[in-house]
């Protein structure tokens, strides 16, 4: 994954993921702070791992947390971040590290989050086991770790080749072609995204990303936690938490607690 993979994308990411139901998603990770930290909220520092345009951390605010952070290995995404919390008063902290240089984020930790499947984009293993370590130093002993990962079972048998999609906001629009191609050998998938921006039906530019993901079996996921320290704790559909997992659903979440 590269630093300058999302500088374009970046652009127009808020207005792709418009829809996206960011308050849900961060009540459902609040909730899964409360049923699993024996500490207050307004004692707890939180991390943000590649989060993006900070979209997750804004709702988060609305919490009462000690400390808010975040940190993407895009310095566009950052900028938008630091800019859009400025704009709505929110005291939020970013950094620019990718996962595997995460370590040079200074301070302590009671939780660090991942959202919208983002460890899907470490591919090696050694960049996830350094990032799993990493998160590892980042926590205070007994931290949480809370993230979701793409499900390898589902995608093998449910990944869409080719998918559109469109969104608009006033006289902004923005078309999305998806073309998904996986390697059963190398267990990665490769999407490649096709966009075009309008302004009042004026094609204003088109671009091209290529996004490398790696999908994760249960049992691989299982080990690299144990590997890194950690000590698994609850797994379930996103946002589900009181659902039993099936073997293909998409999208898993994962508490695990940082271990001595």
């Amino acid at each position: 994954m590269s630093s300058q993979q999302f500088n374009t994308y970046a652009k127009f990411y808020n207005l792709l993921y418009k829809d996206k139901d960011y308050a849900k998603e961060a009540r459902y990770i609040h909730n899964l702070i409360n049923n699993y930290s024996l500490q207050q909220t307004s004692e707890l520092k939180l991390l943000d791992l590649a989060c993006g345009t900070g979209k997750h951390l804004s709702e988060l605010s609305n919490f009462g947390y000690n400390g808010l952070f975040g940190s993407d290995i895009s310095p566009a995404m950052i900028e938008v971040a630091r800019q859009s919390a400025a704009e709505s008063k929110k005291n939020i902290e970013f950094y620019n590290y990718s996962f595997q240089q995460s370590d040079n984020i200074p301070g302590k930790f009671d939780v660090v989050i991942s959202m919208f499947s983002a460890v899907n984009y470490i591919t090696s293993f050694n960049d996830q086991l350094q990032t799993f370590r990493n998160v590892h130093k980042l926590l205070h002993y007994d931290g949480l770790f809370i993230f979701d990962f793409w499900n390898g079972n589902a995608v093998v048998r449910d990944f869409s080749p080719v998918k559109v999609l469109r969104k608009n906001d006033n006289q902004s629009e923005i078309i999305r072609i998806s073309k998904t191609g996986i390697d059963l050998i190398e267990q990665k998938a490769t999407v490649i995204f096709n966009c075009l921006y309008f302004e009042d039906q004026v094609k204003l530019n088109e671009f091209e990303e290529v996004h490398q993901l790696h999908y994760y079996f249960f049992s691989e996921m299982h080990n690299l936690l144990e590997i890194a320290g950690f000590t698994l704790l609850h797994q379930s559909p996103f946002l589900e938490p009181d659902k039993k997992v099936d073997p293909y659903d998409w999208n898993i979440s994962i508490i695990a607690q940082k271990r001595k």
